[in-house]
């Protein structure tokens, strides 16, 4: 018998990147989730934190996944609000839907369709990618429908408003949360999942809160850069603190020391760089927030990143203090090895060539599956 609520899939709260549509209407979004966990139920959380207006779900569902952007109808669930259909959020309001009946098991893919019938402001919504995200648009009501107009569906850039969604599983299930940046934000948590399954358990999900961008300390004001989202103490408990987690894995800082870049920027003054003590005290916050909760923290180095284009010794030197710091004086119940997975032992600055994407910052396709492969397996 299932009677333990977990996360099993998640991304953060956030804002999508702004361009013209700002607005929607009559319009389904439609994405997968890869579940790692065997469960009974589940409910999905939404959040119109950064809304100026009210906005409606007016219809969602959830289905196993038949592959080709389909999905099974025989196997599919209407998802209500307090027994509507329709989903009403209020401007900065959360929301979470009812428990919907839905068996399925480690390894398997859902889709969960999401209807927009009226003209909504998406102003929450977040847009992590990677190889293994997928995520499509389309005009009309798909909810209950099997196969997307082929020709009137697209790949969409974000997930509006959901940000987790919950398992019911047996007892013995628990959440690892994968929280950082960017390369938090790419392929690296998927794969760990998937290693998770291969490695035949059915009771670890790994759930995804990251934001390409962000920092620990700082946040931006201006418009260009609000999708880096707020600074990592206003939206660590928010993203961490979810049903059943029992681990976070933490690899966040580097944005600390790469963005501030020159004098006279709104959104990158140089002097809002930080020094390593301040930047452990925010990594602190972190840990101490985690333990508060009765949830243990393994906390990666800083990755090298010699060649990016603001690099320069006064970072790398921070970079190496906090580090060192991170190894040998944390009180975290793990260090992760995923700097000297990564990083040439000939250049301990740089990647290895064949697990950097190009830009010396974020890690290649093979660079990401190191770091899953990394992740001790006594820790999963």
């Amino acid at each position: 018998m299932n009677n333990k609520w977990i996360a099993a899939w998640g991304c953060p709260i956030a804002k999508p990147y702004r361009n013209i549509a700002q607005w929607v209407k009559d319009t389904t979004v439609r994405f997968n989730i890869f579940m790692t966990v065997d469960g009974s139920a589940l409910r999905f959380h939404f959040s119109n934190l950064f809304g100026e207006h009210q906005a409606e779900i007016t219809h969602a569902s959830v289905a196993a996944y038949m592959g080709d952007r389909a999905i099974d109808t025989a196997r599919m669930a209407t998802i209500t609000f307090d027994g509507e259909q329709i989903g009403k959020m209020a401007a900065g309001e959360d929301i979470c839907s009812d428990e919907i009946p839905f068996n399925f098991k480690a390894g398997e893919t859902l889709s969960v369709s999401l209807y927009f019938g009226e003209f909504t402001q998406m102003t929450t919504a977040h847009q992590n990618g990677g190889r293994f995200m997928e995520k499509w648009v389309v005009s009309g009501d798909y909810t209950h429908t099997s196969q997307l107009d082929i020709n009137d569906n697209s790949d969409a850039d974000s997930y509006p408003f959901i940000h987790t969604i919950d398992a019911l599983c047996s007892d013995d299930c628990y959440s690892i949360i994968a929280f950082g940046d960017s390369i938090t934000a790419q392929s690296w948590p998927d794969r760990l999942s998937r290693r998770i399954n291969e490695m035949g358990k059915n009771n670890v999900a790994v759930v995804r809160k990251a934001i390409s961008g962000s920092r620990v300390l700082r946040e931006y004001p201006c418009t260009a850069y609000q999708t880096y989202g707020p600074k990592g103490d206003a939206r660590f408990e928010r993203e961490v603190l979810r049903a059943g987690v029992k681990k976070v894995l933490i690899l966040h800082g580097i944005n600390d020391l790469i963005h501030p870049e020159r004098n006279g920027s709104i959104f990158r003054p140089i002097s809002h760089m930080p020094n390593a003590q301040q930047l452990i005290e925010g990594l602190m916050y972190y840990i101490n927030t985690a333990h508060a909760n009765g949830i243990e923290v393994y906390l990666s180095p800083i990755l090298p990143f010699e060649g990016w284009r603001t690099y320069n010794e006064e970072k790398e030197a921070i970079r190496v203090e906090v580090n060192e710091w991170i190894y040998n004086e944390a009180p975290v119940e793990g260090v992760l090895p995923y700097e000297t997975a990564l990083q040439d032992p000939e250049n301990p600055k740089r990647f290895l060539p064949q697990f950097d994407a190009g830009d010396h910052l974020h890690p290649s396709d093979a660079g990401a599956q190191q770091i899953a492969d990394s992740t001790p397996k006594e820790w999963l």
